[in-house]
């Protein structure tokens, strides 16, 4: 019921097994950060989000191993592969996601007003390098949990479709926790989901889509000091402040839930369904080595490199 002929977990089984691990590890790696971090905001970023990604690669690692009979190339298998052009579209997602915040920013500055202060100083660029570290390591848990391991499970088990349409719910849904969440934030992020998994589906791997998160949060949060789905922790050299209608500016959730952001958002979906890409499948022999898409959606296999 649970594994095929061979023994290895049938794909919907570990699609289960899997997003019950994620939940297991979000709320164990939350509370021990909380209690080593006390009420000190960023250091519990700091030890929370690099030990919920490392803890999501060592358990999405043992059931490749115990349930898919991978016994090698596991990092790569969750969509990680160090194959040639790994790095250039990880540079692509990042320039996508630093471009895309700026087309954002630039109604505000039309129809609204944008301000900012600076405060330069050895601690704040302690902090800026540490916010650095906290953003990188938060994309990677967040792309793991949501386009990683389960997602490509759900995708053998269900078709792409449906996995996009679960996935990018559960992602936006998430979010809803956040300080000054809306409707219109909630929709904004769904879409954001769906971008990040064409992002993967088209590539095969993580790496666009990681530095896609990475660049967009680095950039609204460290760079133009502005709210980061409801968050500021992240203003520690720049601090922003936009001003006009809440549909322009998004209130105090940010971009992310304004007319702004779903302009900048649109945008993305074009660029990442067009963007020519290398497929960089995981090297394993015992999964298959490109996950189904739906039929409309650009096969990446035939295009030529970025």
């Amino acid at each position: 019921m649970f594994t095929d002929s061979e023994g290895r977990l049938r794909p919907a089984s570990a699609f289960v097994l899997s997003a019950t691990l994620s939940c297991a590890a979000f709320v164990v790696t939350g509370y021990l950060a909380a209690a080593l971090a006390g009420d000190h905001i960023l250091r519990f970023e700091a030890i929370f989000r690099p030990l919920l990604a490392a803890v999501l690669l060592a358990g999405f690692s043992w059931l490749l191993t115990v349930g898919n009979h991978v016994e090698s190339h596991r990092i790569a298998a969750q969509g990680l592969p160090l194959t040639p052009g790994w790095a250039k579209q990880f540079a692509i997602g990042c320039a996508i996601g630093a471009a895309l915040v700026i087309v954002s920013v630039i109604p505000i500055a039309i129809l609204g007003h944008l301000s900012f202060r600076t405060t330069v100083s050895l601690h704040s660029l302690v902090r800026a390098a540490l916010v650095v570290f906290v953003v990188l390591a938060g994309a990677l848990a967040e792309e793991l949990m949501f386009r990683g391991y389960p997602f490509q499970r759900l995708v053998e088990a269900t078709g792409a479709a449906r996995a996009i349409v679960v996935f990018s719910i559960l992602f936006g849904a998430v979010h809803l926790m956040n300080p000054g969440s809306s409707l219109w934030g909630l929709v904004n992020t769904i879409v954001i989901g769906i971008f990040l998994a064409i992002a993967y589906l088209r590539s095969r791997a993580l790496w666009l889509p990681w530095g896609f998160h990475f660049a967009w949060n680095l950039t609204m949060g460290l760079l133009i000091g502005l709210p980061v789905s409801g968050f500021r922790l992240f203003n520690v050299i720049v601090h922003g402040t936009s001003t006009g209608p809440r549909w322009l500016t998004g209130g105090s959730y940010g971009i992310e839930a304004s007319a702004a952001g779903a302009l900048a958002i649109a945008l993305g979906l074009l660029i990442v369904w067009l963007l020519p890409l290398t497929s960089l499948s995981p090297p394993s022999p015992n999964l298959p080595a490109a996950n189904p898409l739906p039929s409309d959606v650009p096969d990446s296999s035939h295009s030529p490199s970025a």
